[in-house]
């Protein structure tokens, strides 16, 4: 167990030695397929994303993968978020999770739809303005698959494979995106050596998202008639489309769990401390602290702050030129979940809120099943 903490903590700080101040602003923009890094699950949402280290079943999908090896049995979320509100985007998020073997030893498989809902858009041209055309509706679908295992008690991995499609009727953009993340979890809280209910307390994350080859857009729209002008003959041609690059990032979590309770013989009241780093290819860093309260698992309440790059703390001021993210203040959220039998199989429903600068903020609304688990 030494060793393997050795080793994570090498790494660790092998990543933060390259990246602590490698954050790239010079290349905002540049990449593509950026809902890459929205995360659409309720849960995680109302932690700000700042959850790396300690995220659980399938609300890993869009943080740490690693997180999946701690679904318990089965697990069914759907979620849909309202991304800036008023602005008529919404993504509509599906999630399946299951243990493989006697209580997970043959670690945890997990599938993961999310679709983007634009709408009708008009169609207007230089030569209809007037929106008299049919309307489109841009076409975003991230399919994934994953698996991830627990190697001991302390350590868990996990890789997902992504197929991203984006696009309209006749110009679209396809590929493949890779995620990879671990997870470490000890007890360092000494205080309560004899306490009869133990849990690991301190836990660290590791995560690096969407990685994979640039991707380009072809199809009939980006096709124009073309007559040579000498031989009269006509044909059709293409317009060459340019690579882009995906949205590739690394998240670095610490994660602490207090135990609120005065007598060692219950555990009902935690409160768990994040702090996560994000590392993007391009724009600027991303540094965040976030908390959340449970109690029994039953009720939880969460709140977070996210800091970008050079962004004025708090700022709330868009004339502000240091204030670079389209989000900004407190995210916070909540979680509700009852037992449905006592073979532990439990439901919850999940919600969170993020301020933005522009519309009226990001609201999710998530609902899970856990089957046959014992634990929230």
């Amino acid at each position: 167990m030494k060793k393997a903490l050795y080793k994570i903590g090498v790494l660790g700080l092998l990543l933060s030695s390259q990246i602590a101040f490698a954050g790239n602003p010079d290349r905002a923009g540049g990449s593509g397929a950026t809902q890459l890094t929205i995360n659409p699950y309720a849960r995680s949402a109302g932690y700000g994303g700042l959850n790396t280290a300690s995220v659980r079943g399938l609300e890993s999908f869009n943080l740490n993968i690693a997180g999946l090896a701690s679904a318990q049995n089965t697990e069914v979320i759907f979620s849909r978020m309202s991304y800036f509100q008023g602005a008529g985007v919404n993504i509509n998020n599906f999630g399946l999770a299951q243990q493989l073997g006697e209580n997970g030893d043959g670690g945890v498989i997990g599938l993961g739809f999310a679709a983007w809902d634009f709408g009708d858009i008009p169609t207007t041209t230089y030569q209809n303005p007037d929106e008299t055309l049919p309307t489109f509706s841009p076409q975003v679908l991230n399919v994934a698959a994953s698996y991830a295992k627990k190697f001991s008690n302390s350590i868990s991995g996990g890789f997902l494979l992504r197929i991203v499609s984006e696009g309209i009727q006749d110009v679209k953009a396809q590929g493949v995106a890779f995620d990879f993340g671990v997870q470490y979890k000890t007890n360092l809280n000494p205080k309560r050596p004899n306490a009869k209910i133990k849990k690991d307390d301190f836990h660290l994350g590791i995560s690096m998202r969407n990685i994979g080859k640039d991707l380009r857009y072809s199809g009939d729209g980006l096709s124009f008639r073309a007559i040579n002008q000498t031989t009269g003959a006509d044909r059709k041609a293409y317009f060459g489309a340019d690579k882009f690059n995906l949205p590739t990032l690394v998240n670095i979590g610490l994660g602490y769990d207090i135990r609120l309770d005065k007598t060692d013989d219950t555990y009902n009241h935690k409160l768990t401390t994040s702090f996560n780093f994000n590392y993007n290819a391009f724009q600027n860093n991303g540094y965040g602290l976030g908390t959340e309260y449970s109690y029994k698992n039953m009720f939880m309440l969460r709140a977070a702050y996210n800091f970008i790059g050079e962004e004025k703390l708090f700022s709330t001021d868009p004339s502000n030129p240091n204030n670079v993210s389209g989000v900004y203040g407190f995210w916070t959220g909540m979680t509700f979940q009852v037992p449905v039998s006592k073979s532990g199989t439990a439901f919850a429903i999940d919600y969170a809120y993020a301020p933005t600068r522009i519309f009226n903020g990001m609201h999710t609304v998530g609902l899970k099943l856990s089957i046959g688990s014992k634990k929230g």
